[in-house]
């Protein structure tokens, strides 16, 4: 009897303490210490360059083809992590070529197609797009803001 009144008891605790627990304010760690976060606000640099304004609504943005395009190309150039790409094109000229900039933490990448792609399934001959990763090719998206999912 005195074995299961302990066993009772124990279980009681038990349950008093995981009850208690799920009232206290801050972040519950495993080792059971409790943290609480202050939030603080920093003016901006002097120095701090406003990003670049979304795109024009005019602006000619990229085909589901060349989405899907950049899409693939940046999971290979950025080994499979998570990626985001602009939503409409950088440059669009029909000279210098449409690029899109790609991006995966602070790795960035200039995806430049030569010309406009709209028919799926890009065979090796017409695939002619340009990735440039070096910083001074890439200092053009580092100022954009209309970054999504890729």
């Amino acid at each position: 009897m005195p074995e299961r009144a302990a066993r009772l008891r124990r279980r009681c605790l038990a349950a008093a303490a995981l009850l208690s627990a799920a009232f206290l304010p801050g972040c519950l760690y495993a080792t059971g210490g409790v943290r609480t976060f202050e939030i603080r606000s920093e003016a901006m640099p002097a120095d701090f360059e406003a990003p670049a304004p979304v795109a024009d609504l005019g602006a000619p943005g990229p085909s589901p083809v060349e989405i899907t395009y950049a899409g693939d190309t940046a999971r290979i150039v950025f080994k499979r992590r998570d990626v985001q790409r602009t939503r409409a094109f950088v440059t669009a000229d029909p000279e210098t070529g449409y690029a899109l900039c790609l991006r995966s933490g602070k790795a960035y990448a200039l995806l430049v197609f030569q010309r406009r792609v709209f028919e799926p399934g890009i065979s090796q001959v017409a695939d002619d797009a340009a990735i440039l990763r070096r910083d001074s090719e890439t200092a053009i998206c580092r100022r954009r803001s209309d970054w999504t999912a890729a």
